[in-house]
């Protein structure tokens, strides 16, 4: 069952992609900022400037190279709460190219991607500065982890991060290299391999676990050295990052709650969804973290009946469980780079509906899909985190009721 519907689901988004491709300008200004987007067409456009907003702390960031394993190397973002010198710098903004290194064949592909990719919601400006000092506090930061889509790259959702951030976590995206976006522009990516690379993103996540949690790491700014709580410790995956959320999930007790964006976890047996040969391998375990899953109504993988699965996975959760169904959104909304590339089209500008035989639409304003998503994820966490009982992910639908509901459940 999972190997059919693998395929079923990667031949719907290839062929939904080609139906769509070329619905987006693709001619833009590469010096354009989400605040040059303010007229992006968009259902719900009316509605970013009314969202609730949290978090006080200047956003500080920094990218390292990581070696998981022999031959294994790949790129680690961190954001982190900063000290408050460094909020001018993080206010003031800075170019989204700039997460990769002057001169590296990777920053001249995210030059050329961005140059071309429409600016209404490709956003262009991150606000989070270069390698701040770490703000000083008595207690120990929260962690979490968050594993990218097949084909995209760590600092795709750089909103989120920098909300949790100013929130007080420490975020960590890895890129899950060979599966990245650079590796499909160079036509060289393993793609939804469920049967071997969801080990391997498993693995990335696992050590990059290990590294944040080790004090003596020189690889980890200094002022978090010794400094993360290995008690709370949280994971967010979107699409294939979310099949890694799942199945990581349950293989390292470290991971205390988790995030599914746009993808189920399970199929059956509330089992984590993974190929045939990885089962295989290894003994699978029933998923058992508290759980966010945020289900797009609009997205492609509805067509293969995933979104069903979804609900679900919310429904067959053993542990304390939120559900939010986001009208006008597709796969990719979650994503500050939607539209960078043309097969994640699906969630930005206009496209047809999934729910409604060829319909047309505008997708949700990637304004509003964004910001929803991050204050959702951050309520989730800091209920399930840093124990406030008090935050709830149901609070942020009660300003977006027009696009958004949640559910919730405690088994």
């Amino acid at each position: 069952m999972t190997t059919s519907m693998t395929r079923v689901g990667v031949t719907l988004w290839a062929a939904w992609f080609s139906a769509c491709a070329g619905a987006a300008d693709s001619e833009s200004d590469p010096q354009l900022t989400a605040a040059d987007a303010v007229d992006a067409v968009g259902s719900g456009a009316g509605l970013a400037d009314e969202l609730p907003s949290s978090g006080g702390y200047a956003v500080g960031t920094v990218r390292l190279e990581f070696d998981v394993a022999e031959g294994r190397r790949i790129p680690v973002q961190i954001w982190y709460p900063a000290d408050e010198s460094a909020r001018a710098a993080a206010e003031a903004g800075r170019p989204v190219v700039d997460f990769e290194p002057v001169g590296s064949a990777n920053r001249a592909t995210l030059e050329e991607l961005t140059r071309t990719a429409p600016a209404a919601y490709t956003l262009r400006t991150m606000h989070a500065a270069d390698a701040a000092p770490v703000r000083v506090q008595p207690e120990r930061f929260p962690l979490i982890l968050i594993s990218h889509c097949t084909d995209c790259v760590r600092f795709a959702y750089f909103g989120l991060s920098e909300h949790l951030a100013s929130k007080g976590y420490v975020v960590v995206a890895p890129d899950h290299v060979d599966n990245t976006i650079y590796n499909y522009v160079a036509g060289n990516s393993v793609g939804v391999d469920l049967n071997e690379f969801l080990e391997t993103r498993r693995l990335d996540i696992y050590a990059l676990t290990d590294l944040m949690l080790a004090a003596d790491s020189t690889l980890v700014p200094e002022g978090l050295r010794g400094r993360i709580d290995p008690d709370r410790v949280g994971m967010i995956g979107h699409s294939f990052g979310a099949l890694t959320t799942g199945y990581a999930s349950t293989r390292d007790p470290r991971i205390k709650a988790i995030v599914s964006l746009a993808m189920l976890l399970s199929m059956e047996n509330n089992l984590p969804y993974a190929g045939p040969e990885l089962a295989a391998r290894v003994k699978l375990e029933p998923l058992s973290k508290p759980v966010f899953l945020l289900n797009a109504k609009e997205d492609v993988i509805q067509l293969a009946g995933l979104g069903d699965y979804m609900r679900q996975n919310f429904l067959d959760s053993t542990a304390e469980a939120w559900l939010a169904n986001m009208a006008d959104a597709g796969h990719y909304s979650p994503m500050d780079i939607c539209g960078i590339v043309t097969e994640y089209a699906n969630g930005c500008g206009d496209g047809v509906r999934v729910t409604e035989f060829l319909q047309p639409l505008t997708y949700l304003d990637i304004r509003v899909a964004t910001r929803l998503t991050r204050e959702m994820v951050g309520r989730f966490f800091d209920h399930l985190l840093l124990g406030i009982a008090t935050a709830n992910p149901q609070d942020v639908a009660t300003k977006a009721a027009e696009v958004l509901t949640v559910e919730h459940r405690i088994p």
